[in-house]
């Protein structure tokens, strides 16, 4: 099959900055490159005069967006509708025979144009469908025409595929659910971490609930375990270089804590592992409904039990009990106890973070996920 998967506008593919997407694009394509398929990606440009590329066997098409449209007020409509059109063009060339898009369904409509024979296929990574028009009227229409164009219509989670079907109910004959997949050779465990920090990985916002944790671990876990650190990986945001109020709060928050340590985001896929590896226990608070959380998943696969929120899709990352903890949305106390539960305890810790791993390659390694996209291909294509 020639497959050719369309990226949003807002990070580059491959990522340079994050993007939990972004990955996803990367690490599907690579693994179905290698399953003998043929692979494009159309994603945004990297701001370096790259037109395409070639690596691991997948061909990488760029479009330049102009820096007087990628920011600000004339990028809420003008970066989305530059980008598509370029991919539309690029899809022209390509004559691909599935397009798999992500997120944005006003972007397979804009873009359906440039391979009309292709089956279109989109994959939902969030619960507001990536970028629209900022109108709910327009937005609900232009989606509809985005859903009927698709042949299949793919949720990340099973929250995300019940959301998408009781907001647009035309599509239950044609969605399914497709995770998110891990790498379980970059992440994996190795030996025995001496002295590790509670983990949080992840962009420092708000909404991602890192205030929640710092309360569980001040109020609750450092008392009880006072040697115990918390380790703070991420940035305060893939695209504003302002960082926001809450996290200069945050910052000046943790400088008052010498047990808590707030580090820079790594990129680097290796650099990443590590920081997994050497942790007792990984946590995703998150408040709001995140779809899966591709972060449960890595620590997992590192062999490291996580905790997570109840939130959205994070429940259905975790082997409730046997790879981790689910606790209530918000409740710092409940979080504590779960982290306390796990890192208070080397003959729970271990044999949770062994579960963990065998979990997660189970149900979410690349190796599942991408024979699960070739049936749905082979399904779309199937007269």
């Amino acid at each position: 099959m020639k497959i050719c998967h369309v990226a949003p506008e807002l990070l580059p593919v491959p990522p340079t900055k994050g993007g939990a997407i972004e990955r996803w694009i990367r690490d599907a394509a690579t693994r179905l490159a290698a399953r003998g398929h043929e692979l494009h990606v159309m994603s945004r440009d990297h701001g370096d005069g790259r037109a395409s590329e070639t690596i691991d066997g997948v061909r990488y098409h760029y479009v330049d967006v102009p820096k007087s449209i990628d920011r600000g007020l004339p990028a809420v409509m003008l970066r989305g509708l530059w980008h598509y059109e370029g991919a539309r063009r690029g899809l022209d060339a390509i004559k691909p025979d599935v397009v798999h898009h992500h997120s944005p369904p006003a972007g397979l409509w804009l873009s359906r144009g440039g391979a009309p024979s292709a089956k279109q296929v989109i994959s939902l990574h969030s619960m507001d469908y990536g970028w629209a028009f900022g109108y709910a009227g327009w937005d609900r229409r232009i989606f509809n025409w985005g859903f009927d164009a698709a042949a299949r219509v793919l949720g990340v989670s099973n929250f995300i595929r019940a959301h998408a079907e009781e907001r647009y109910p035309r599509i239950r004959s044609k969605s399914k659910t497709v995770y998110n997949g891990v790498d379980g050779n970059l992440f994996r465990p190795e030996g025995e971490p001496h002295d590790a920090p509670v983990l949080y990985v992840g962009r420092v916002e708000e909404r991602k609930g890192v205030h929640v944790l710092v309360d569980a671990f001040e109020q609750v876990i450092s008392r009880q375990r006072p040697n115990t650190r918390l380790r703070i990986v991420g940035p305060h945001s893939y695209w504003d270089a302002k960082p926001s109020p809450y996290y200069q709060a945050l910052v000046d928050r943790c400088k008052g804590n010498p047990r808590i340590e707030l580090l820079d985001p790594t990129y680097d896929d290796q650099a990443l592992a590590a920081i997994y590896r050497d942790s007792a226990c990984t946590v995703v608070p998150s408040v709001f409904p995140e779809a899966l959380g591709l972060t449960a998943l890595e620590a997992q696969a590192s062999g490291v039990p996580v905790v997570v929120s109840n939130a959205g899709g994070l429940p259905g990352t975790v082997s409730a009990g046997k790879s981790g903890l689910v606790f209530d949305n918000g409740n710092a106390h409940q979080l504590a106890e779960a982290v306390l539960s796990i890192i208070g305890n080397p003959d729970r810790r271990r044999p949770m973070g062994a579960a963990a791993r065998e979990w997660v390659m189970r149900t979410f390694s690349w190796d599942v996920i991408a024979a699960e996209l070739e049936q749905v291909y082979t399904e779309a294509l199937a007269p």
